[in-house]
């Protein structure tokens, strides 16, 4: 089996999920990224089996996923009345209507679009994103304190974009034009890994 079949299998990423993060990385996630007190209607962008919607348990939520496999996992684990799992990509964002989210999310997603796809996405966020609305990302990182190991390990993700945090920053701030907030995290995988979060306000 190639590594790829790994995440293209929801129940096999699922385990290999479970098997990479140190304990508390989920807290670190939910607390200081997600940050998912107070918000009323989120979309998560590449939602995957749909594991962040347990943190938004009292949120509207809508994940947008292209794997349909993910899709079918996502609504038989975390069926709820206010969740709601699609099959769909950047161009389904187009048919959502603007200012109708106060929070879009896309974790570990940028990494694996190019950079047309990627500026299409940030464009539609910050349409369907109300005023005072956060887009939260959370990716993979090249950057200039990163140790040999961690880059060497970062450049083979399977994600074929894995980029410096400037490039990111480049793409983010042709929509966004409010201050990009960023900040490098290390050691969140048993691995040697280090992830960027980037927190914009519309």
């Amino acid at each position: 089996m190639r590594l790829s079949d790994v995440f293209d299998n929801p129940k096999l990423y699922e385990l290999f999920q479970y098997g990479v993060a140190r304990p508390g990385t989920p807290s670190i996630i939910r607390d200081e990224v997600l940050k998912p007190i107070g918000v009323q209607k989120v979309m998560d962008f590449g939602s995957g089996i749909g594991y962040h919607s347990r943190i938004f348990d009292k949120s509207e939520y809508l994940g947008i996923e292209p794997l349909e496999g993910c899709v079918k996992r996502a609504n038989n684990l975390h069926h709820a009345p206010n969740r709601k799992f699609l099959v769909g990509d950047h161009r389904t964002l187009k048919k959502i209507p603007s200012a109708s989210f106060d929070l879009v999310i896309a974790i570990g997603v940028l990494h694996h679009i190019d950079d047309e796809t990627f500026s299409e996405f940030i464009k539609e966020s910050y349409r369907i994103l109300r005023t005072g609305g956060r887009l939260t990302t959370f990716d993979p990182v090249l950057h200039e304190n990163q140790s040999v190991l961690s880059r060497w390990v970062v450049k083979r993700d399977r994600g074929k974009w894995v980029r410096a945090e400037s490039e990111y920053s480049a793409i983010i701030a042709s929509s966004f034009p409010r201050d990009i907030k960023s900040k490098i995290y290390s050691g969140l995988l048993r691995i040697p890994y280090d992830h960027v979060a980037f927190t914009l306000i519309k």
